[in-house]
């Protein structure tokens, strides 16, 4: 920073502090402004933090199912040759194909069938188990979600090693119903996963082809990201090769979505409040001109250029927004520390466990860039509504502004 212009902000301070009283108020207005706006970014993001978080610790974020698409009301298959594609995306650690039907039991407990190679859900699906284990390559062991092995137990007794007959309804040429009856044998209850696999039952590809399931293509390919970083480049990688990702980073899309819009609503207010301390510093510096007309006729009698005064005038804005700045981001600090310490006992108090873990947590999160960009936007703020007043005591005539009196 070179001298005249440390000479210009000396200036500008020493300037400043003949009119304290107005200055203060303009300041205030700028922090508050800068305040809200802070605040209500740092409550947004600390709740999309929040929420993003609670879907990754609840779900298995880097699980993608690719689906085919729907032509003519019918849902289509996926070929061999789309599904070696998928796995062959950048990012993919490992895929699968997978086949569904829907069967019941003779206790008329309707079953999602999931047909998937052995060694895709090892590789793939990744289970942990409650009880029992995976089922064999080729055999007719099967394995239970979460939900559905408890409530294939608690309904109709059935436990890990107890056969258990599926019943898959056909019609022939006449309309008439057919049952096909085939018998499996649970071998493992998968812990309850947060997702759609907590009510299916799994079995071997080959034998959900056997039973009819599949008829020459698969019904998805399930996919495994390196890792929650890759998870959306793997998404669309998918959706090039024209099929559908489903997975839990949806629901992460859906949360961005909505608090990019709460963001943007709650900023369009905060904004206004900012606003309002820009037309004040206008209205201060239109009035300190007004005060200042002889002596910045004085001064361009001396020699002072037209550049020299409006550098004068910007540069008592640019105290003026830094200070308001740094104001302003102290109050939405102090304003996001009294959330996070009060917010979370609060909510937990109202409205019971769904908001016990919030005890511990961030309610609104501050970052330095939301800091440096509320103090750039307040400088930015306060160099803009000082144009006209700068431009204005820039075109003074020197000869009637020290004849004014002012």
């Amino acid at each position: 920073m070179n001298s005249r212009l440390i000479e210009f902000f000396q200036l500008a301070v020493r300037q400043l502090s003949r009119r304290r009283f107005r200055v203060i108020l303009t300041v205030a207005g700028i922090a508050i402004g800068v305040a809200a706006l802070v605040g209500t970014v740092a409550l947004g993001e600390g709740i999309r933090t929040q929420a993003v978080e609670a879907i990754r610790t609840q779900s298995d974020l880097t699980l993608i199912e690719a689906l085919p698409g729907v032509e003519g009301n019918v849902l289509q298959l996926v070929t061999p040759t789309r599904a070696t594609a998928a796995g062959s995306l950048p990012g993919v650690a490992s895929s699968a194909p997978v086949v569904r039907g829907t069967f019941a039991t003779k206790g008329q407990t309707y079953v999602q069938v999931v047909g998937v190679p052995a060694d895709g859900l090892d590789g793939v699906l990744r289970p942990t188990y409650l009880r029992g284990s995976g089922f064999s390559p080729g055999s007719d062991q099967v394995v239970l979600g979460a939900a559905l092995g408890e409530k294939l137990q608690r309904y109709e007794g059935v436990r890990i090693g107890d056969p258990l007959v599926l019943v898959r309804r056909s019609y022939d040429a006449q309309g008439r119903p057919i049952d096909e009856e085939t018998t499996v044998l649970p071998v493992g209850v998968m812990e309850e996963r947060g997702d759609a696999y907590d009510q299916v039952l799994l079995m071997d590809l080959d034998l959900a082809v056997r039973l009819g399931e599949g008829d020459g293509g698969y019904s998805g390919i399930l996919i495994r990201a390196e890792g929650p970083d890759r998870v959306f480049s793997v998404a669309e990688g998918v959706r090039g090769i024209g099929l559908s990702p489903r997975g839990s980073f949806e629901q992460i899309e859906a949360v961005n979505r909505m608090m990019d819009m709460v963001v943007i609503f709650l900023g369009i207010f905060a904004g206004l409040s900012l606003l309002v301390g820009g037309l004040m510093i206008a209205s201060t510096m239109i009035t300190s001109v007004y005060e200042r007309t002889r002596e910045i006729g004085i001064a361009m009698a001396v020699g002072a250029s037209e550049g020299d005064v409006m550098e004068m005038i910007l540069a008592e804005c640019a105290v003026l927004g830094v200070i308001g700045g740094a104001c302003g981001d102290l109050l939405g600090v102090c304003f996001a520390m009294v959330l996070n310490i009060l917010g979370g006992p609060f909510l937990a108090s109202r409205f019971g466990d769904a908001f016990l873990g919030l005890l511990d947590t961030e309610i609104a999160l501050v970052t330095w860039p939301l800091l440096a960009a509320g103090l750039l936007l307040a400088v930015g703020l306060s160099l803009l509504a000082g144009l006209y007043p700068a431009w204005k005591a820039s075109h003074l005539n020197p000869v009637e502004a020290i004849r004014s009196g002012r």
